[in-house]
């Protein structure tokens, strides 16, 4: 069986792919692709990986795991589980200085869940500019400084997070994109996650959160009128129309978290925009772009 696991990061889609895909259980059903609930999958992997506990998970308890997901009958010939959590929890994100410093040994874990089967790693990542103060401001912890531990926020790569995932499991597939991108992404994104070739239906649900109610209409009502032939073509008009209709307050929302200056913004995005150069040029990786 084929496992894709969706990594996160934290604070990228909100979800927002695994219930578009879990909207689309019919068609998704008919390829024989299953998406569990998280309210069932989460707590049966928090639970086997603690049994498992950093040795090895024998093909019995593996098969325990599958049905504790699926069910006895169920026979996917693909499985996709996704949660924002699986590199490590909002307080440990910057543990150390770098981001997810245990992404290789928590990769490794989730991929050893799974020894009869084909696990590929997806992972979205997002200019630490923003990352950092949504992430603080959603963990338990009182102060920034105390979330960051003092370290330079300069030298957050995520070269270095896909390094160690790609080290720790070079036989896992991993695809990568930017959360920025996913308004113009999140069809090919849907694809790449779900292995179905086929139009979903919410495919443009990230444009719901990011585009202005009248324009949302107005492109909805262009693309009625106007169907794009190929996705290319699909990605030329939203971004017209993103031109002329997104919403400020959510594309670029305002940073209010105390002693994260406008300068500190510009220095992490320069160095976000020469990471993401960086990351297309990394072997065993695929990196989607709009």
């Amino acid at each position: 069986m084929q496992i894709a696991i969706h990594l996160g990061a934290h604070r990228t889609d909100g979800d927002l792919i695994l219930e578009t895909l879990q909207r689309n259980e019919g068609i998704l059903s008919g390829h024989r692709v299953a998406v569990p609930p998280p309210r069932r999958a989460r707590p049966a992997i928090r639970r086997a990986a603690q049994a498992a506990g950093g040795g090895g998970f024998s093909s019995e308890a593996q098969d325990e795991l599958l049905v504790e997901m699926l069910g006895e009958a169920a026979d996917p010939r693909r499985l996709v589980l996704s949660y924002e959590a699986f590199l490590g929890i909002y307080a440990k994100v910057l543990d150390g200085g770098r981001l997810y410093g245990d992404a290789g040994a928590r990769a490794r874990l989730l991929r050893d869940l799974f020894p009869d089967h084909e696990p590929a790693f997806f992972l979205a990542i997002r200019n630490p500019a923003t990352f950092v103060p949504a992430v603080f401001e959603a963990s338990t912890v009182g102060t920034l400084a105390e979330f960051t531990g003092g370290h330079d926020l300069g030298g957050l790569r995520w070269t270095d997070v896909v390094r160690s995932i790609r080290a720790a499991c070079p036989d896992v597939p991993l695809t990568v994109w930017c959360n920025e991108d996913l308004p113009l992404l999140l069809p090919t994104v849907l694809e790449a996650v779900s292995g179905v070739e086929e139009r979903l239906d919410g495919d443009d649900a990230v444009l719901e959160r990011v585009m202005t109610e009248p324009g949302l209409r107005r492109l909805r009502t262009y693309l009625r009128d106007n169907p794009p032939g190929t996705r290319s073509t699909w990605r030329k008009v939203v971004t017209a129309f993103l031109g002329k209709y997104a919403d400020p307050e959510v594309v670029e929302p305002p940073i209010t978290t105390a002693g994260w200056t406008d300068a500190l913004v510009a220095q992490l995005t320069a160095t976000y925009e020469d990471d993401v150069r960086a990351l297309q040029e990394l072997p065993g990786i695929t990196f989607l772009r709009p």
